[in-house]
């Protein structure tokens, strides 16, 4: 009997042992599986720089860099658009092969194409889209909103407004900034903007409101270094923000300004920051080229802000694109017979420094010609241009009329540098997608406006 019961000790010893070994496995791929679990949770955040150069086509930055140019050599210099170019993607809309900025601010905050008009709907005007700042707020991002426009303008409003509001109804608009998201909190953590009218036409008292929902509001202005605390309002102007050629020496450079500002008081925390140069686009509408450079200029200094701020910290996606383009810039024309052997020797070209010496905006120039008892002298002094007699003749025609001078003043900036437009309005042109840091290899190539979002929310979920 004793050996039958150490032949059943030794079995229950294998058993144990076998047990043992497949507890340790187990324990093991446990073990390796919460590893993985945690690595995946707890990887860093890659914190999103999203750009908008609102009517910014490929014109305006082929432009821009001859503007910028040193002209005394025969070497063009790149501009910081050339050092991060990715591709192209295409803006139309769902009812339209030209888009306007609802529909395509649309397309960029949400990858989902509406139709023109219309913010936060889906094409089949019956869904709710859900856009990239909601997304990032629901993964534990700081949010942020910054614009020359009003902040409840298209681009920046398809980005926190939901549910098909048509883009004129802004005080509407203004309602959307303080419906909380499904899980209770606010959607934003920083605006900076113009617009405050439309939040006090949409709430009774907009300051009670601000103040029940933890909000700072400031505003002064472009004094952004007053900003302290999270969440706030910047407002930088109660209606819409003059041009950038028209402001303040101080202040000429405020998409700058906030750019850098916003990164300032978002560094060390994962982020979503979209910020939009809105009035580029308002100068392609009224064909000012000079009014347009000085607004690329602005914006141009703002990606620099953006370049330098991943430079330094590497887990940072700079995403700059441009919602549609505007005004059908052209760069140039052949050299006029009255002009001299060495130009004509050109055939064709195109004049930066006669942009580079105007002072103010057309809208500006034409007010002071109006107000003005010398015309040659007024003239003169905004744009460093002496009239032609036939040129005097058509302003002095038209002086009594606000927006047939302003018309004439851009003409005769446009004959004079060879600039040309072919419209008052957007074009279907494709638009340049420029990308730089963590993840920009995800924009190389040719893509549509709905992929540019589709692959930041790839970003924002770490996948």
């Amino acid at each position: 009997m004793s050996h039958i019961y150490a032949g059943i000790n030794n079995i229950r010893v294998c058993l144990f042992y076998i047990i043992l070994f497949q507890y340790t496995v187990i324990m093991k791929k446990l073990y390796l599986f919460l590893i993985t679990i945690t690595l995946l949770t707890s990887a860093p955040k890659t914190s999103i720089i999203f750009m908008i150069g609102d009517g910014m086509g490929p014109a305006y930055t082929t432009a821009y860099r001859y503007y910028k140019d040193d002209n005394t050599t025969h070497k063009i210099t790149p501009t910081v658009f050339d050092t991060i170019l990715k591709g192209m993607n295409s803006t139309y809309s769902h009812n339209s092969v030209i888009t306007d900025s609802a529909a395509a601010a649309t397309a960029l905050a949400s990858a989902n194409k509406t139709d023109n008009g219309i913010i936060g709907l889906k094409d089949n005007h019956k869904e709710k889209i859900q856009t990239l700042l909601e997304v990032a707020k629901k993964y534990g991002y700081m949010t942020g909103l910054a614009a020359t426009s009003t902040i409840t303008h298209a681009t920046p409003a398809a980005f926190i407004a939901k549910g098909g509001h048509p883009r004129n109804k802004e005080a509407e608009i203004a309602k959307d900034f303080f419906i909380k998201t499904p899980d209770g909190k606010l959607k934003f953590d920083l605006i900076m903007g113009g617009g405050e009218k439309y939040f006090a036409e949409a709430f009774a008292d907009f300051n009670q409101t601000a103040n029940e929902y933890g909000i700072t509001l400031y505003r002064n202005g472009y004094m952004l270094e007053d900003i302290k605390q999270f969440p706030f309002m910047a407002f930088t102007s109660y209606d819409y923000p003059p041009f950038a050629i028209d402001e303040k020496k101080e202040n000429k450079y405020r998409v700058a300004k906030m750019t850098e500002r916003s990164l300032n008081l978002l560094e060390g925390k994962p982020f979503f920051l979209m910020v939009e140069g809105s009035q580029i686009d308002w100068c392609g509408h009224i064909n000012d080229v000079a009014c347009a450079m000085a607004e690329m200029d602005d914006f141009a200094q703002a990606v620099t802000h953006a370049k330098t701020y991943v430079d330094k910290h590497p887990n940072t996606l700079l995403l700059v694109t441009a919602d549609h383009s505007t005004g059908g810039l052209a760069i140039g024309d052949m050299v006029s017979k009255n002009e001299s052997k060495i130009e004509q020797a050109k055939t064709y070209t195109w004049y930066p420094e006669v942009i580079k010496k105007i002072k103010a905006s057309s809208y500006v120039i034409a007010k002071a010609l109006r107000e003005s008892k010398d015309i040659n002298m007024t003239f003169q002094t905004y744009t460093s241009i002496t009239l032609e007699q036939d040129e005097y003749l058509q302003v002095k025609e038209a002086i009594t009329n606000k927006e047939k001078v302003r018309v004439v003043v851009t003409d005769i900036i446009n004959s004079r540098s060879h600039t040309g437009w072919s419209t008052l309005g957007h074009t279907a042109v494709d638009v340049q997608t420029f990308a730089y840091g963590e993840g920009s290899q995800k924009f190389k190539g040719f893509m549509d406006n709905t992929d540019i979002a589709k692959k930041l929310f790839e970003v924002l979920s770490n996948k």
